[in-house]
């Protein structure tokens, strides 16, 4: 890996962004040029190509850049007629094919969003949902009936669901805020549960969710390693260590694979659901078809690491999936039933 306080690496990257401010130009200059733009032009006032030292360099350049947009998606148009009287080839980006449609949402979807946007309990996150709704809301055209239903939407969805994604320990905030500083944290930390607290100080490099429980990655500097954690077993309060800022990330580090390889139980015993054609996905993905399903179902096998995790994905699919076995599946999946449909009631 390049690291970034070497001359070398800082040289790399400036031609990288040198690169990619050169690309950004061109687009901009091409989409808004009201006709075909010659080579000429593009180097006299497209900046990043100025600089060419030689006329044969900046062709290389160009070519590279046109090759590059292309490659990306974006429709670079060339005309024989040109932008200059000497006939020389032309281009531009026709903005029609180019630019994203409006965007657009039904009632019903827009109450979706913002059902979603409440999926987060706490501050930290609550405040970048609700922002990201507002956008959505301010980039889709007004329409007072629309909105009228929305709301109504929402109400009544809200009245019968009240989804969360659950970031209740206590740690969550300043972890979640040292990760966004790139500070250090120090913490208490039981391995298991019942177990006294060790000292712990980390680099922190991101939080995952993974089935059901929050985890912090990060670089150990006591014991000089990467290490997993479970925010329910940190105990007592998390400090910040340092200047923010000071916390290098690792450029190709898979935190929800790090979280998963270093968690994941090994597959005791399976289990044989009945799924409707078309749904569950995430189950099909995991398991195995089995034959001989009954008429307006699919036979899937699939394993089981922990028994409330999976009866939790499983009542997640509500009535599209059922357990034929084991039994202690089946009355789990109930239970995790039974407890939703209590609180909605209450």
């Amino acid at each position: 890996m390049c690291d970034a306080r070497r001359p070398a690496c800082e040289k790399l990257d400036g031609v990288a962004t040198a690169k990619a401010e050169r690309l950004l130009n061109l687009v901009i200059a091409l989409v808004n040029a009201p006709r075909f733009r010659s080579a000429a032009w593009i180097r006299e006032r497209v900046a990043g190509y100025a600089d060419a030292p030689t006329e044969e360099a900046f062709f290389r350049t160009f070519e590279r850049d046109k090759t590059e947009l292309r490659d990306m998606g974006i429709p670079l148009q060339t005309s024989g007629e040109g932008a200059d009287a000497d006939g020389t080839v032309g281009y531009r980006i026709p903005p029609g094919e180019f630019a994203l449609p409006p965007m657009g949402f039904t009632p019903a979807e827009t109450a979706a969003l913002g059902l979603a946007s409440r999926l987060w309990e706490t501050t930290a996150l609550s405040s970048a949902g609700s922002g990201a709704l507002r956008k959505i809301r301010d980039a889709v055209p007004a329409d007072q009936e629309a909105a009228e239903a929305v709301d109504t939407a929402a109400r009544s969805a809200a009245g019968l669901l009240q989804p969360r994604v659950r970031t209740s320990d206590p740690s969550f905030t300043p972890l979640f805020d040292a990760v966004k500083a790139r500070r250090a944290v120090a913490f208490d930390y039981r391995k298991q549960p019942g177990e006294p607290a060790e000292a712990r100080a980390v680099q922190p490099w991101g939080l995952v969710s993974f089935r059901g429980r929050w985890y912090l990655v990060g670089f150990d500097t006591g014991r000089g390693g990467q290490r997993t954690f479970r925010l329910s077993r940190i105990a007592g309060q998390v400090s910040t260590v340092g200047r923010a800022g000071a916390v290098r990330i690792p450029e190709n580090v898979d935190l929800l694979a790090t979280v998963a390889r270093n968690v994941e139980a090994p597959v005791r015993r399976t289990a044989t659901l009945l799924v409707r054609p078309g749904r569950a996905a995430g189950l099909r993905r995991d398991g195995n078809p089995l034959p001989d399903a009954p008429e307006g179902w699919d036979r899937v096998q699939v394993p089981v690491r922990h028994l409330w995790d999976t009866a939790r994905m499983v009542a997640g699919h509500g009535p599209d999936v059922r357990v034929e076995e084991p039994p202690d599946l089946r009355d789990a999946v109930v239970r995790v039933l039974t407890d939703v449909a209590g609180r909605t009631a209450g």
